[in-house]
């Protein structure tokens, strides 16, 4: 090995990096790392170029290029950090498979499914909830809730009120969407 800079043509460059290239992803499917490395390199992949994820990677990757795999806890931080930082879940009525894949729509909901985020949400008899939603929509609610509150008013704005905090195991949108259109597993081709 020689620390001098190899002296190439562009083209050159352009046939070293197709080779590099090549012993990157040979090593990528014929090694079997441990899940810490495979995980490190995860995100490398996903905080590199992201300056809200910077310091992730500065926490894998020093100014000198030196590579740090963090213990196995700090990882999984790390990890759940980066995917927080980068998943969110949007409205299907924002939802546009011009711009983006439904699978990119339905990621948020399948890693919430895969955490369990459903115990993490907040009760949803909330005004704030209770308050877009229609009279009929509020109607429905109101047989959902326990003998002993009493007969729910009339009026929707006073309905509106009545529901707020008398269901509290009521959770409409559970994390959850049909899963990608299935390709069988195959190791790609280079071209």
């Amino acid at each position: 090995m020689t620390d001098a800079a190899i002296k190439l043509t562009r083209r050159g460059h352009d046939v070293l990096a197709k080779v590099r290239t090549r012993a990157l992803h040979d090593a990528l499917r014929n090694q079997t790392p441990g899940i810490d490395v495979a995980l490190t390199a995860l995100l490398i992949r996903v905080t590199a170029g992201d300056a809200l994820k910077a310091d992730i990677l500065a926490r894998l990757v020093d100014r000198a290029g030196d590579i740090t795999i963090p213990p196995a806890d700090q990882l999984v931080r790390l990890a759940c950090e980066a995917l927080a930082r980068e998943v969110h879940v949007t409205p299907e009525h924002r939802q546009n498979t011009v711009t983006y894949s439904q699978d990119h729509y339905a990621r948020a909901e399948w890693i919430g499914a895969l955490m369990d985020a459903d115990y993490s949400m907040p009760r949803l008899d909330a005004p704030e909830i209770l308050g877009e939603m229609s009279g009929d929509q509020l109607r429905a609610l109101s047989l959902l809730v326990a003998d002993g509150h009493g007969k729910p008013p009339a009026k929707v704005g006073e309905l509106r009120e009545w529901l707020v905090g008398k269901l509290p195991d009521w959770q409409p949108v559970p994390f959850h969407a049909p899963g990608p259109v299935q390709t069988p597993f195959r190791v790609m081709e280079e071209a």
